[in-house]
């Protein structure tokens, strides 16, 4: 009797997350576009597949995709790790302090992404306004036209984004640990940089570890904030996989390519999952 209660949760379950999963999956061995749905769609087998390894665009997306979760993730952690050091003491004013950090992170991503590319600008940002000012450089920054700073400048707002979450899981892993391991340690005479490699460190290291992984998956299929800043340019210098999937889904209406571009990008993301799990159980054992 007591299955009956969970059929809701399972159809909700099938009807949210397998059916869409499984569905792509069929797209993907179709040649199906929108320009020709009338005509329905023709079994393709593994062309679609096939077509990605000979895809200059994907690997340079995967390429783009990579290098930004890779800086972002590292960057997200130290920054995050400071924030929640301090966060975690017994300062005046504590709860401005935590709810500051914490801001960004509320911000809805949309416009958060409309913020930055405002700041960004190369005739009105207040970033160039103020390095101008400063006279750190003598003429404005094409934060966002230029390939390379492009890239530095999407890290950037990604960073500021998404750093306070990091903060808030790494906080949670601090405050389980005892004040008494700090105060012994102390006591031995150990150093601040003793005490964070020797203690704190290894005693945060599976809610980091976990905390790590969910910003990497997070990252890997960041969509909104680079669609907002950039659209992927310039000449797809800043497009990720997720981008140029949705891409090629309702800008250039292949959905079966695109189906196949979400499928690959899924088994790449559990790929890393995988991996990323069995490094943190060997690690913890």
């Amino acid at each position: 009797m007591g299955y009956l209660f969970i059929i809701p949760s399972l159809i909700l379950i099938f009807a949210l997350i397998l059916y869409p999963v499984f569905n792509t999956l069929y797209l993907s061995f179709f040649n199906y576009r929108v320009q020709t749905m009338a005509l329905g769609k023709t079994f393709v087998g593994l062309r679609n597949f096939i077509k990605i390894f000979n895809d200059e665009t994907f690997f340079k997306s995967l390429k783009f995709t990579l290098l930004f979760t890779v800086v972002a993730v590292s960057m997200e952690t130290i920054i995050g790790m400071i924030f929640a050091n301090i966060m975690n003491r017994k300062l005046p004013g504590q709860g401005i302090i935590r709810t500051s950090v914490l801001i960004p992170w509320a911000i809805p991503t949309i416009i958060s992404g409309l913020m930055w590319k405002f700041m960004y600008s190369q005739q009105y940002g207040i970033i160039n306004h103020i390095f101008l000012k400063l006279q750190f450089i003598k003429e404005a920054i094409p934060w966002l036209s230029d390939s390379f700073v492009a890239v530095i400048a999407v890290i950037i707002a990604d960073v500021w984004k998404t750093t306070p979450y990091m903060s808030l899981l790494i906080l949670s892993g601090l405050q389980t640990i005892p004040i008494q391991l700090y105060e012994a340690a102390a006591i031995d005479g150990a150093n601040r940089k003793d005490i964070f490699l020797k203690i704190t460190l290894p005693l945060i290291k599976p809610v980091l570890s976990v905390a790590i992984l969910f910003r990497v998956l997070a990252t890997f299929r960041i969509y909104d904030l680079i669609a907002v800043l950039t659209s992927g340019g310039p000449a797809n210098a800043t497009q990720s996989l997720s981008l140029y999937t949705i891409k090629t889904y309702f800008d250039f209406g292949n959905i079966g390519y695109g189906a196949a571009l979400a499928t690959v990008t899924f088994i790449i993301s559990l790929l890393i999952s995988l991996l990323f799990l069995d490094s943190l159980k060997s690690k913890l054992e």
